[in-house]
């Protein structure tokens, strides 16, 4: 009896090592990030022919996939893995951004744009749908872009998508930053305490949140400073002292 056994024809990796996770048009080798569909995978012979010889065939196809608009929606995927450890996403996290990115993708929003901007656009706009923010600042950071570019680009996607969110809070970057700096739970449960009103505070609030883990965690002993605290804020540590300074004063005067 034939069979016909499909493999990655850029490395090839066999089926069992596809990744099926996203929403595109066949499978994605997991070891190189080919896009794997039934265009780009010829039916290969039966057991009993003797298939022919074309050195060009290979290159032809492979070069078409990798113009395709799908092979570019994978290296973006792959480019969004890449930042999952530095962000410390969780699965759900990961998996809410990918589902965003393949819509802005089928939407036809990447057009015109800086790809790292769109990621990380999409990162702002799905982490803070789920209530859990990353500091924009760690985020152009992690991603190699201008602030100001990142911030215009996640107001042209949420226009794009038809999507509304309301302003974050302090308190829900503690903690993110707080396991940034490898604070424990107490650590951040205290800091809550000092953002008592945070509508109250302006500026970047990520930065509030950094300032405010500092004041309760260097009197309990742990290793953290003004520049640690901005870097996991994706600030710096100027803006972290002066925040710090203003809590400290409001704390007084209460």
């Amino acid at each position: 009896m034939s069979s016909v056994e499909i493999s990655c024809p850029n490395c090839g990796e066999p089926e069992t090592g596809f990744d099926t996770r996203f929403d595109v048009d066949g499978g994605i080798c997991g070891q190189c990030g080919f896009v794997v569909t039934a265009e780009s995978v010829p039916m290969g012979p039966l057991d009993d022919e003797v298939p022919p010889h074309d050195a060009g065939t290979q290159g032809e196809w492979i070069a078409k996939a990798r113009d395709s608009s799908e092979e570019a929606l994978v290296r973006l995927l792959v480019d969004l893995d890449r930042c999952a450890s530095d962000l410390l996403l969780s699965k759900t996290e990961l998996d809410r951004t990918s589902e965003l990115l393949v819509e802005v993708w089928k939407r036809n929003l990447l057009h015109g744009r800086k790809k790292e901007n769109v990621i990380g656009a999409v990162l702002i706009i799905s982490l803070r749908e789920l209530e859990n923010p990353r500091p924009i600042g760690l985020v152009a950071n992690t991603l190699g872009v201008e602030r100001v570019s990142l911030q215009r680009t996640t107001k042209k996607i949420l226009r794009g998508m038809s999507l509304s969110l309301g302003p974050p809070l302090a308190t829900q970057y503690l903690s993110f930053i707080g396991m940034k700096l490898s604070l424990d739970k107490e650590t951040i449960s205290a800091a809550e305490k000092v953002i008592d009103q945070p509508e109250m505070i302006r500026g970047d609030p990520a930065t509030t949140a950094a300032a405010a883990l500092y004041l309760v965690a260097k009197p309990r002993g742990e290793p953290i400073t003004f520049d640690s605290a901005g870097s996991a804020a994706g600030s710096t540590k100027e803006t972290v002292w002066r925040r710090a300074k203003l809590l400290r004063d409001r704390q007084s005067h209460r």
